[in-house]
């Protein structure tokens, strides 16, 4: 017991003596960032850093996605962070956002549910800004897993969203779970949510306007076997489902090879700008290995052909590690 008649600088003295040498399981947890991720939290007991993506993992299907965004992307989606926006994508918000404290920043939280392939997942979306950007939060846990993965233990984890100083973009690069051998002429932009790549034929980071060439790399998340002779329909169906820029996609040319092994199968079409109405071309190559695929999507202006070629480079010079 201590001596409450001890001089005071010495009580505080032991105080702090007595924190530095307190057990690990004494301190606080630190945030875990995944690889060369600059947003990082305290994942809930029993997940793990994930393998395809940036985040967390948990055995039965629960999972903790980060994505990371340029600081001026916050005010853009605080603006449609709302219950009747975010149910375009099916996600069924309970009630509205509120306020998320993070230790460096600021930022908002949505909780519901959403329901996906026949599971119905308990769903958390939070939104935050630092010092080195913006992340989008997002964990979900199948409603059978509610024991493993309790409400209380997600909420605690998000109330441990940290910040570090970003890794530089050709770090994050190296650390793709596939190599670029080709960028075509074209420049990096960022890497998204641990696995994911822009590149764009521009100076613009972010280009609201739609007006520069790109192309986004993505792999599956997680294993997906696809049965063999089914790679067509999936990449049809994924080329068709293009991006929330583009309609009107239609499909004018399609491929199929082998490539190191993997089948490749490869689709080109045209399509319109979704704002402005202007017509593009859209190519898609996607590499199917035993245990999941790479996909590569870019868009084009009819005019960008340099552009477009840079794009079939890159598309070419892809490999899974």
């Amino acid at each position: 017991m201590a001596d409450l008649n001890a001089p005071r600088p010495l009580l505080r003295l032991a105080a702090l003596l007595a924190l530095l040498t307190a057990p690990p399981a004494a301190r606080a947890a630190e945030p875990v960032f995944p690889a060369n991720a600059s947003v990082g939290l305290v994942p809930p007991p029993g997940m793990t850093s994930a393998r395809t993506f940036a985040g967390f993992e948990h055995p039965t299907g629960a999972s903790i996605v980060i994505a990371e965004m340029p600081p001026e992307a916050y005010p853009q989606l605080v603006e449609r962070f709302t219950p009747e926006t975010l149910r375009t994508t099916g996600f069924e918000a309970r009630g509205a956002g509120e306020p998320l404290a993070v230790a460096g920043g600021e930022g908002r939280i949505l909780r519901g549910s959403q329901a996906a392939n026949g599971v119905t997942y308990t769903k958390w979306v939070a939104i935050v800004r630092g010092g080195p950007g913006t992340g989008l939060v997002t964990v979900q846990v199948p409603q059978a897993a509610d024991a493993q993965v309790p409400g209380l233990a997600v909420e605690a984890a998000l109330r441990t969203i940290g910040f570090r100083a970003p890794a530089s973009l050709s770090d994050q690069i190296a650390a793709l779970p596939y190599t670029v051998g080709d960028l075509g002429g074209l420049r990096p932009v960022r890497v998204f949510m641990g696995s994911g790549l822009l590149i764009t034929d521009g100076p613009k980071d972010v280009d609201p306007e739609g007006t520069q060439a790109l192309a986004i790399v993505t792999p599956s998340m997680g294993q997906v076997a696809v049965p063999a002779g089914g790679e067509d329909a999936l990449a049809r169906k994924a080329f068709l489902g293009g991006l929330p820029q583009i309609k009107d996609i239609t499909v004018t040319r399609e491929d199929r090879s082998v490539r190191d092994g993997a089948t490749v199968v490869r689709l080109q079409g045209t399509a319109k700008d979704s704002r402005s109405g202007r017509p593009l071309r859209v190519t898609q190559t996607m590499l199917f290995a035993k245990t999941g695929y790479l996909r590569l999507l870019g868009v084009a202006g009819l005019d960008q052909t340099r552009a477009l070629d840079g794009i079939e480079r890159v598309a070419a010079s892809l490999a899974l590690r």
